[in-house]
């Protein structure tokens, strides 16, 4: 989080505490809605300064250069294996999207071309009576 936009925020909020300014002209400083000021302000009351920290939650597991290398083998070994299939045969801690995502990068996203079950079959010419 940028240390500087959670000052900005600070700054507002004290601004709405000693009334100097309403909602409106706070979210317009801080390019927000009223609506978020109002969150604002509430987490300020009951966390402090802390509290005007994002609060997004983000994609804190990234896969390392080793997983995702993995992720490649193991599709390139069966084409036929699923984002899912494959995470759970790695034991991955990541969201199947992002093994999907792996997949996409590496043009390995396609489904694997299907066989036809039904192959010609050229038997024995004139055996029908």
């Amino acid at each position: 989080m940028d240390l500087e936009r959670v000052h900005q925020r600070e700054k507002v909020i004290r601004d709405l505490l000693t009334r100097r300014c309403d909602y409106s002209a706070a979210a317009r400083e801080l390019g927000v809605t009223p609506r978020t000021v109002h969150n604002y302000y509430a987490r300020f009351l009951k966390h402090g300064p802390d509290g005007l920290k994002d609060r997004r939650k983000g994609n804190h597991r990234k896969l390392t250069p080793e997983e995702e290398a993995a992720i490649v083998a193991c599709k390139r070994e069966r084409p036929q294996r699923s984002a899912r299939f494959i995470r759970n045969r790695l034991g991955l801690k990541v969201s199947e999207e992002a093994v999907r995502l792996v997949l996409v990068k590496h043009g390995l996203n396609r489904k694997a071309p299907e066989t036809d079950p039904f192959r010609s079959f050229s038997g024995a010419q004139g055996m029908a009576g």
